[in-house]
Parts: structure tokens; C-alpha cells; sequence
């Protein structure tokens, strides 16, 4: 149990209705645009690697396994040609340092694309159960939130079995504190797929279930989904918050951002057959970020004419970067849960290059419109907080235009 908050069994009893739905995210690759590469020289017990790396000290760790001292290394970053948390994982530098030391001279060494995909670290996928009461008003009295998933700490020596789940669910999101009878829990998959850091980690997952959710349960309560979010949001609160991000978590300023996002897609105006709006929001790493999208369906094609992201990362220091964060972020997120997935098959990974794992083309993408909100807050980063909230806007703007709920990714497949 993650979280346990007053007598959830107790709320489901005197719920007028019970909603219950569940939700799944595959296994998934960074696939970034240049494949793993380093150049290293073991020369003894000193040695010089240069590589696109987030930060070297992963390759201090795998150099000291070879027997050369962190003050004998010398390590150059490059560019890191697409990073999303792969190259937080060093394996590819000890690849080439344990050819370099056993040819006794430099190397360069470059994964193909094939090597990239097959041998990666990746999300981990989940299956989220979720499950909520409401009352004859359409309030929420009770809520669950049951996730099994391969733990991305499965590696890590200083992480105790009982904590794996702390990669997976973070037990002070949102609807946390705002439903008083709530619980979290956490179940081990078994997996022997690698897995590591993909892009704002867990918070891509679980902010897909949860936003999907909430938009489920506002159509069976008979409620705007707009509406629905914000009654849960106001009046503001500052909330303790103990994860990434901390130490508050603001209603207020979430409500904000979503009521931006809604105001510019222009939320509640008659789209047409075929078409609908969707919107989600989330908290992540310390900055506010929502969703509103406009698409159009037509069997398993999907045409999203408009794309909203509104974000509140604090005091603006760098506008431009923000913005280029959230269209890098919408992007991605789109592309992913649209199209992508990483299956095994007699414990081989299946996808191999850019064929059978399609990013999103630039004729499918849409322009994304970034509005920054003009806080005085102390300032956040902003580098991932463009994707969790994609997913969810995604799907919810899918079922107000197919009628379809599309609670597995990706997408596309589903569609049709």
C-alpha cells in the first residue's frame, strides 16, 4: 500500500455509482535520433571517452570496473543527439572502454539503429486499475488506484524490495488530498526486460490513467470534464508535495493552466460529427502543464487540427526554451502514444528500426500552440513538462469524437 487516506471501503458503500476502468502502457524505447556511440582509449589505468552522455558520472562508473580511477579519466560530452533518459545508462561507453583496453588502443565505437532498439532500457510498462465511487451529485466519495508494473529500480543495489514501487507511483499526485478516501497500491510485475528512465518518468504513465479516469467519470456523472477538474481544484490550496517537484503542489495554479488551455481552444463550442475536444493536466517536477486538442476521426485516420499546451513553470526565465520544450514534449508524447510500443517474443525484443516502430511524421503532426503563463513564482524546469498531459487530451478529445474510450496504447491500432 502507497497511500492509504481515511475509509475508502466506507466511501464505495454509500456511493450512489461506482466507476472502475483499466488502462495499460506498453514498453517503450527512447529511439533517439542518433543511435548510442562513444569514443574511448584505455590506456592502463587512465583513460579519456568522449560520447553523448546527460552526465558523466556514469562513465566514471564503468571505468572504475575497469580498473581506472575516477581522477585518471578524462571524459568530453558532445551533444547528446536525443537523450530522454537513455543516455543515463552507460552501457554503450563500457562497451567501447572493454574493446578499447582489450586491443590496447583507442575506439569508436556506433550502436545501429537495430542495436539501439533491441537492447535498450525501457519504460517500464503498467496495467493501472483505477476505480472511484460518486454520489447522487456526481462528487467522488472514493478512489483507487491499483498499478502492477516491472520497476525500473529493479538494478539498482541501494533500492530495497520493498521500495521498488518509488519509481512507479508517486503517492502525493493529484487526486491526493483532494478526495479524503483514496488509496494507492502497487503490485511487482515480474519482467526480464531491461528497463530504465523514459522522459518524466512514471509521471507519462500515471497522469494517462489518471486524466483518462477523470474524464470517464465526468461523462458518468453527467458533468463537463472541465467543470469536473475544477471543482476538485478549487477553492486554491497549497498541498505538501514529498516528491520531484516539492515541496508544495498548488491547486490554484493547475486550475489555472487547465482553464487557459480550455479558453484558448475555445472549450464547450459545437466541433461537428466526427470531431471533439479533450483536455488533461498535471503536475510535474515542480511546473503546471495542460492540454486541449481538437481532432477528427475517420475509421483509424486521425487529423488533430488544433493542439493547446498551457504551462506554468514559474517566472519565465528563457521563454523561447520553454516554449521549445513543450512543442519537443506535446511531439513526442503524441507520437507515443499513437504509434509506438516495444513487444517481446521468446524474450526477443520484436521492433528493429523506424519500420515496424513508426514515430509520428511531420504530415501527422500538429502546430503546437504554446501559451506561458507570466508568474512570479520562483521558476521550474521545463523539460518534461509538455508530455504527460499529451496522452490523456489525446484520448479524451478520441472519445468525444469516435465514441470510443481508448484506454490501451498506442492508439492507432485501436482506432480502426
Amino acid at each position: 500500500m502507497v497511500r492509504q487516506d481515511g475509509d475508502v471501503a466506507a466511501a464505495f458503500a454509500r456511493a450512489a455509482k461506482r466507476v472502475t476502468a483499466t488502462y495499460h502502457v506498453p514498453y517503450i524505447s527512447h529511439a533517439p535520433m542518433e543511435p548510442p556511440c562513444a569514443f574511448a582509449h584505455v590506456d592502463g589505468d587512465k583513460a579519456r571517452v568522449i560520447a553523448a552522455l546527460q552526465q558523466p558520472s556514469g562513465a566514471a562508473a564503468q571505468l572504475r570496473n575497469l580498473g581506472v580511477p575516477t581522477q585518471n579519466l578524462t571524459v568530453e560530452m558532445t551533444r547528446v543527439g536525443g537523450g530522454f533518459g537513455r543516455r543515463l545508462t552507460n552501457d554503450f561507453v563500457a562497451e567501447a572502454a572493454m574493446l578499447s583496453k582489450a586491443i590496447g588502443g583507442p575506439v569508436k565505437l556506433m550502436w545501429t539503429r537495430e542495436d539501439d532498439l533491441a537492447h535498450d532500457f525501457y519504460r517500464p510498462t503498467g496495467w493501472h486499475e483505477l476505480s472511484a465511487g460518486l454520489d447522487a451529485d456526481g462528487r467522488i466519495t472514493g478512489w483507487t488506484h491499483r498499478l502492477a508494473s516491472a520497476s525500473k529500480y529493479y538494478r539498482r543495489a541501494d533500492v530495497k524490495p520493498e521500495d521498488l514501487w518509488t519509481a512507479e507511483l508517486y503517492p502525493d499526485d493529484f487526486p491526493a488530498r483532494l478526495v479524503p478516501d483514496m488509496a494507492l497500491e502497487w503490485l511487482e510485475l515480474k519482467s526480464g526486460a531491461p528497463r530504465g528512465s523514459w522522459r518524466a518518468p512514471a509521471h507519462t504513465a500515471n497522469a494517462f490513467a489518471v486524466q483518462s479516469f477523470l474524464d470517464e467519470l465526468a461523462h458518468a456523472a453527467g458533468k463537463d470534464p472541465l467543470a469536473f477538474r475544477l471543482a476538485l481544484l478549487e477553492p486554491a490550496r497549497r498541498l505538501d508535495y514529498g516528491q520531484h517537484g516539492g515541496a508544495h503542489f498548488d491547486t490554484g495554479r493547475l486550475a489555472g493552466v487547465l482553464k487557459l488551455a480550455a479558453e484558448k481552444i475555445g472549450w464547450g463550442r459545437s466541433v461537428g460529427r466526427g470531431r471533439g475536444l479533450g483536455l488533461a493536466c498535471h503536475f510535474t517536477f515542480g511546473g503546471y502543464a495542460a492540454h486541449a486538442m481538437e481532432v477528427e476521426v475517420d475509421g483509424a485516420a486521425v487529423r488533430i487540427h488544433r493542439c493547446v499546451c498551457a504551462v506554468d513553470v514559474g517566472q519565465p526565465v528563457n521563454p523561447l526554451g520553454i516554449e521549445a520544450q513543450m512543442m519537443g514534449g506535446t511531439i513526442d508524447g503524441i507520437s507515443t502514444a499513437m504509434n509506438l510500443a516495444i513487444t517481446v517474443d521468446g524474450g526477443q525484443i520484436v521492433q528493429r528500426n523506424f519500420n515496424d516502430y513508426p514515430l509520428l511524421t511531420s504530415a501527422e503532426a500538429p502546430d503546437v500552440e504554446v501559451h506561458i503563463v507570466r508568474s512570479t513564482e520562483p521558476p521550474s524546469g521545463a523539460g518534461e513538462m509538455g508530455i504527460p498531459t499529451a496522452a490523456p487530451a489525446l484520448a479524451n478529445a478520441l472519445f468525444a469524437a469516435s465514441g470510443k474510450r481508448l484506454r490501451s496504447q498506442p492508439f492507432r491500432s485501436r482506432l480502426s
